[in-house]
């Protein structure tokens, strides 16, 4: 899916002064980053290197595993459709509602895809497909599934690999990953994110983790160069002071809960265990809404009727800065009193 996405503010000539509808961390890129990169612009006369193995070590040595286990992206998004790839001809099940790129991925790679609603599943429940695809925490929901259901729920289906999407598992309050279960667990691949949590979209930059012959079957349709030389530069950095840069998500997700009160006033919240929910009207539709907040207030939401299995009155909003969140409130108070 090209378009359908969040942060669409360049299909609008209004300036937005707040976008809700990309979960980037709000605070935005660090300094220490922008000037690093700023020093390293030299690299451009080169090309990259062909696999990001500087950046795949550093990754490797963050959580404590081996290279092998480790393949750089460019984005989360790459990871899916060479996972998919990979698989090419077979069958997957999609927990839904989910990030749509999934779904395209299979499709392209011409996987069969079954559904199977987020609800319904059990640490028991089993599959008959080659791959599953979960998002944990689930966009857009935020909904969030412990460690223990997952590990028993690969456990009881050893021969089904399970794609694990962690790309905002940094903006919950256990941060509790996956990693750990990577040396027992041959059928795990966790697809990790560096855009949302150091907010650095623009430069997509995400990567895998699995066992190493996962890895050598994903990385043979990998083309060469696909992360470009500022993102393995901005890698590095963030891998070598990921200390200094971890923010406080107990105050973001503090912000988010004020948020959704307020919001609940006019519409139905859905509660969430990240810094993005989703809402549903009780009147109106979200495309509707969305266009009267660019127009009227210069405000951005994303307009979630596009994921399987939710309406045309879904959409989601991820948490900004207490001023933007206020100016997010009076513009839906007044959108519902017309």
């Amino acid at each position: 899916m090209i378009l359908g996405h969040g942060d669409d503010r360049y299909l609008y000539s209004r300036e937005i002064l707040a976008d809700f509808s990309s979960n980037v961390y709000y605070k935005g890129l660090s300094i220490g980053l922008v000037q690093h990169l700023s020093t390293q612009l030299f690299r451009l006369k080169n090309y990259p290197e062909a696999n990001a193995q500087s950046l795949q070590e550093a990754l490797a040595q963050w959580h404590e595993i081996r290279p092998a286990q480790v393949l750089a992206t460019n984005g989360a998004t790459e990871a899916f459709y060479l996972v998919a790839h990979a698989w090419r001809g077979q069958s997957a099940t999609i927990v839904i509602p989910a990030f749509a790129e999934y779904e395209d991925a299979c499709r392209i790679n011409d996987l069969t895809v079954s559904y199977l609603e987020w609800n319904a599943l059990k640490q028991d429940s089993t599959f008959e497909t080659a791959l599953v695809f979960l998002g944990n925490p689930n966009n857009p929901t935020g909904a969030l599934l412990p460690v223990d259901f997952l590990r028993r729920l690969l456990q009881h289906n050893p021969f089904v690999t399970f794609v694990v999407d962690e790309a905002y598992v940094d903006f919950t309050l256990s941060r509790e990953s996956m990693v750990g279960s990577l040396e027992d667990l041959a059928n795990l691949i966790i697809i990790k994110s560096l855009t949302k949590t150091y907010a650095i979209p623009g430069l997509r930059l995400g990567y895998l983790l699995s066992n190493d012959s996962a890895i050598e079957k994903i990385t043979a349709s990998k083309m060469p160069w696909s992360v470009n030389a500022l993102a393995i530069e901005a890698g590095l950095y963030i891998t070598a002071h990921k200390e200094k840069l971890t923010f406080n998500v107990e105050d973001l997700l503090q912000d988010t809960a004020a948020l959704m009160a307020a919001l609940s006033i006019h519409v139905n919240v859905i509660p969430t265990h990240t810094n993005f929910f989703l809402c549903e009207l009780v009147r109106g539709t979200a495309a509707e809404l969305k266009a009267y907040l660019v127009e009227e207030h210069g405000l951005l939401i994303r307009d979630a009727s596009n994921f399987k299995s939710l309406g045309e009155r879904h959409f989601r909003v991820a948490t900004q800065t207490p001023d933007k969140n206020a100016l997010l409130v009076k513009g839906i108070n007044a959108w519902m009193e017309r």
